[in-house]
């Protein structure tokens, strides 16, 4: 049985508070001494130990904090257990943060975006991953397009056994156009990507290439869980500082 919130909580511990703790000075001259970042956090009533561990750890506070969640119920609960933060959502991010009138577009840019996908009851189909990546570039993009110069992108992701679709990575970033960008080229890595090892270098070399895109210098860390003896299933998380080039 895979038990996600408990992977999630060694990432927490391990990976994302002192990461974040880390890179959080590098923002901190660039805001007041005594501000707390700003954070954007795809979380869960179930399991929300990030934004009381980042609260504790002095980066943040919960007022600070915008949460989404991708259902009203599990949105009314999570009103419940971390106000005074605001909760958004009734829907999954990745399906919404293309959209023009993206509801959480207002409260762009952020200090720090945590895209925890694990929590949000990831339906394990093909084309979930990829939709992931697309997603992050619309974030970035957002981040770019309302004067976000430097943060702390988090990416989680389920990676199971189902291949990675590289070309329909590259389709759908080259179909978002920036002027002096050639794109990204289809021929880095192979059309279908099998190993988990590959898929994670995959990940790593895109979401750099599209910080580049947006004219960001990127530095990744990255952290994985195995979920299952035989690693079909991994918690793979990154965490980005992403800065102005």
């Amino acid at each position: 049985m895979i038990d996600i919130p408990q992977s999630k909580d060694k990432i927490v511990d391990q990976f994302w508070v002192p990461t974040t703790k880390k890179w959080s000075n590098v923002l901190r001259p660039k805001v007041k001494r005594n501000k707390k970042l700003k954070l954007l956090t795809l979380t869960s009533d179930a399991s929300f130990g990030e934004v009381t561990k980042f609260e504790e750890g002095e980066i943040t506070r919960r007022e600070c904090v915008v949460a989404w969640t991708y259902s009203h119920i599990k949105k009314l609960r999570l009103e419940t257990e971390i106000s005074p933060a605001k909760v958004i959502g009734t829907a999954r991010y990745e399906t919404c943060a293309s959209n023009p009138t993206f509801v959480i577009k207002e409260h762009f840019p952020f200090d720090m975006i945590n895209l925890d996908f694990t929590s949000q009851d990831p339906i394990l189909e093909i084309g979930r991953v990829e939709e992931e990546i697309k997603s992050l570039e619309d974030t970035i993009k957002l981040q770019s397009d309302t004067g976000g110069d430097t943060f702390i992108l988090m990416y989680t992701t389920l990676l199971n056994s189902n291949d990675l679709d590289y070309n329909s990575i590259v389709k759908k970033s080259n179909n978002i156009p920036v002027l002096g960008w050639s794109g990204l080229s289809s021929n880095e890595f192979p059309t279908e990507i099998v190993e988990q090892v590959e898929k994670m270098r995959c990940i790593e070399a895109i979401l750099s290439k599209i910080c580049s895109k947006y004219k960001y210098a990127s530095e990744i860390e990255k952290q994985v869980i195995p979920l299952s003896e035989d690693k079909r299933y991994m918690m793979y998380s990154l965490v980005a500082l992403v800065q102005r080039g």
